[in-house]
């Protein structure tokens, strides 16, 4: 969980600076992006994260359990020693370490963005917000917290490939809690900058340093690639896991 509590941290330097600032000016009609309606919509955007760690969770639960019993021996080992669960949650977290990879060159410019293949569902959820934070009311009337926590809700489900890399490290958790708890230490790593956006985009020099922060994300998305691709050679038997302490650093 370090892991991806440091790709939520740095990772969202060169990627939530750029993409979540759309967001705050949304945000900003429904004037909640101040005090404790920010608040609301933060806790709001983490309930999101922790429900789709459960989801994926379960699904990696469910996977596993469909290869109890595969084409291993009776005691869930094939030949070479590795279980049907190493094989499936080291095949995935490998995916992963792929997909952090390919986000990096994308934070760089290298290769198109992740979200250009998400676009259509992307509009739909800007579509979405556009409605959600139309002020209906007098400009007199504040936004309940209710209000503030819906929508942050909504920003949850915003298709992004940083938390789709989190998502599929919460399935190979391999259970919904730990599936949930994975997103959870995720969003809290995001918490600094989503905070800091609403302070960023009233400034416009700022983005003179996206350059600068897009490097600092990338480095930490390829950090992170190369712990998933550990843990995932380690879950094959082809390296050796590693241990902190108490703390599986792969």
């Amino acid at each position: 969980m370090i892991a991806v509590f440091i790709l939520g941290l740095t990772g969202s330097l060169g990627h939530c600076a750029t993409m979540c600032g759309g967001v705050s000016v949304l945000l900003a009609r429904r004037g909640v992006t101040q005090g404790w309606h920010w608040v609301g919509v933060q806790l709001g955007r983490l309930y999101s994260y922790c429900v789709l760690g459960a989801l994926a969770g379960w699904f990696g639960q469910s996977v596993i359990g469909g290869l109890g019993g595969g084409s291993a021996g009776h005691d869930g080992h094939d030949v070479s020693g590795v279980t049907s669960l190493g094989m499936w949650q080291g095949g995935l977290a490998l995916f992963t370490a792929v997909l952090a990879f390919y986000m990096a060159l994308a934070m760089l410019g290298r290769v198109p963005s992740l979200e250009l293949m998400l676009v259509r569902f992307t509009r739909l959820w800007g579509r979405l917000m556009r409605r959600l934070t139309v002020q209906t009311e007098p400009r007199t009337l504040q936004a309940t917290p209710l209000t503030a926590f819906g929508l942050g809700i909504a920003w949850g489900f915003l298709p992004c490939g940083l938390v789709l890399a989190a998502l599929l490290a919460a399935a190979v958790a391999g259970s919904p809690l730990r599936g949930g708890m994975t997103m959870l230490v995720f969003g809290l790593g995001t918490l600094p900058l989503t905070w800091g956006i609403t302070l960023l985009a009233r400034r416009p020099e700022w983005r003179t340093a996206v350059p600068q922060l897009r490097l600092i994300g990338a480095t930490a998305v390829v950090l992170f690639g190369v712990q998933m691709s550990l843990r995932g050679l380690a879950m094959w038997g082809w390296v050796s896991h590693l241990h902190l302490g108490g703390v599986m650093l792969w």
